[in-house]
């Protein structure tokens, strides 16, 4: 799930909001790319509801080494290691620029609260910085006919490799779009 937010965030320029629809709702999507003192950082948020609950959408989040079964453009998802509620990932994927594609590799420390949350740091990779956050909130709303979760993810990372500026917004939001599909159905599929 960590190259995915990686994928939105070198191919942003500008904040973006954006509803994708999901088979129950929607997710709003933030994305912003921040120059400070020389340094592009992205600042990404997702939130949603997923129909499924906590424990079905952990499930999914943590089966790593299927992540590339579902999600676009990650290649592999390997446990390198786990100690207790830690667990270190090594994660290959690519984004495209139009003909341009960047490899992207990543290890990365997720610490597990199980059926709450995911805390991911970098450990290595040609990312300068990246952490983010995974949040499963429980809710019971009459839209949604029995227990949804909330997803909350907020992440922050600066590539280590050249990021266009000039790309449309189109392709941002055709990513959104595609991974968050991706990860719904899955989690929306699984018993």
């Amino acid at each position: 799930m960590t190259y995915f937010f990686l994928l939105l965030a070198i191919t942003c320029t500008a904040l973006v909001w954006r509803k994708v629809g999901a088979s129950n709702g929607s997710f709003a999507v933030s994305v912003k790319r921040n120059h400070e003192k020389g340094r592009i950082l992205f600042e990404i948020q997702v939130s949603g509801l997923v129909r499924a609950t906590p424990q079905q959408t952990w499930a999914v989040l943590t089966d790593y080494g299927r992540l590339p079964e579902f999600v676009p453009d990650l290649l592999s998802s390997t446990l390198l290691s786990r100690c207790g509620d830690e667990a270190i990932l090594e994660q290959r994927g690519s984004a495209g620029f139009l003909i341009m594609r960047q490899a992207i590799h990543l290890v990365v420390r997720v610490t597990e609260h199980p059926f709450s949350t995911l805390d991911v740091a970098l450990v290595k990779g040609n990312m300068k910085h990246y952490a983010s956050r995974w949040e499963l909130t429980p809710v019971d709303s009459g839209a949604v006919t029995g227990t949804s979760t909330l997803i909350t993810y907020r992440g922050s990372m600066e590539p280590d490799f050249f990021v266009p500026l000039l790309l449309g917004r189109a392709k941002v939001q055709a990513d959104v779009r595609k991974m968050l599909a991706a990860v719904v159905a899955e989690v929306e599929r699984r018993p």
